[in-house]
């Protein structure tokens, strides 16, 4: 029949296209991603389909370790910026510390300044009541707005002897337990770190008399 066209022909008439099929040798792009960069690496895959798999996991083999050598770099830096902030924060409370305690040890002679004009006063009968409250009170609210700060004076009179808070000055002669019989100058800790010890007198616990006639019983 004339005028028939053959199915999946041109109806008009030009010839089909001819459809070509990529060859092996095309260069083939893989796009790879790691955490440095995104980076295009090309990669000519040989005819062979074995070869070209084992070419292609071994290229996405060492994309995924280098991809984990960048996340241990990563995961270092991290830990080396943490250790460096820890170390910068301690330095920082450290040198507040610092500078807290050399105020505190240039406030305190006022404070024993205070204390001795307050003994001085109780000594003197005949002095004025209210300069002596008048210098009370002062000392109170001085010593009040310090322990805001973190200023406690150290237990001294009739504690046992510590050699980390109190500092001897006269030490009287015997044995037993030490004891502070006289506070000299109070010492005093600053957010429970010694500023100042406490300059004492040192004696010794004196045996009770039960225990004194317990240690004379033959064991006998």
């Amino acid at each position: 029949m004339t005028g028939a066209t053959r199915p999946g022909a041109d109806p008009s008439g030009a010839p089909p296209e001819e459809v070509t099929k990529p060859t092996s040798e095309e260069v083939v792009e893989a796009v790879l991603e790691d955490d440095a960069c995104d980076r295009i690496v090309r990669v000519e895959l040989p005819e062979d389909p074995d070869e070209a798999v084992a070419l292609l996991i071994n290229e996405l083999l060492a994309a995924r370790e280098a991809a984990e050598q960048a996340e241990d770099r990563w995961k270092r830096s991290v830990a080396e910026f943490d250790n460096y902030r820890k170390r910068t924060a301690r330095a920082r409370q450290e040198s507040v510390a610092r500078a807290s305690e050399r105020v505190m040890l240039q406030i305190l002679p006022v404070l024993d300044s205070l204390d001795a004009a307050l003994i001085m006063e109780s000594a003197d009968g005949s002095s004025d009541g209210g300069l002596r409250r008048g210098m009370s009170s002062t000392r109170e609210l001085l010593l009040s707005t310090l322990s805001r700060e973190g200023l406690e004076p150290i237990a001294a009179l009739g504690a046992g002897f510590d050699p980390t808070l109190h500092e001897a000055a006269q030490m009287a002669e015997g044995s037993g337990t030490m004891v502070v019989t006289a506070e000299l100058r109070r010492g005093y800790l600053l957010k429970g770190r010694v500023v100042r010890p406490a300059l004492v007198a040192v004696g010794y616990e004196s045996t009770s008399p039960s225990e004194a006639e317990a240690g004379e019983e033959d064991p006998a």
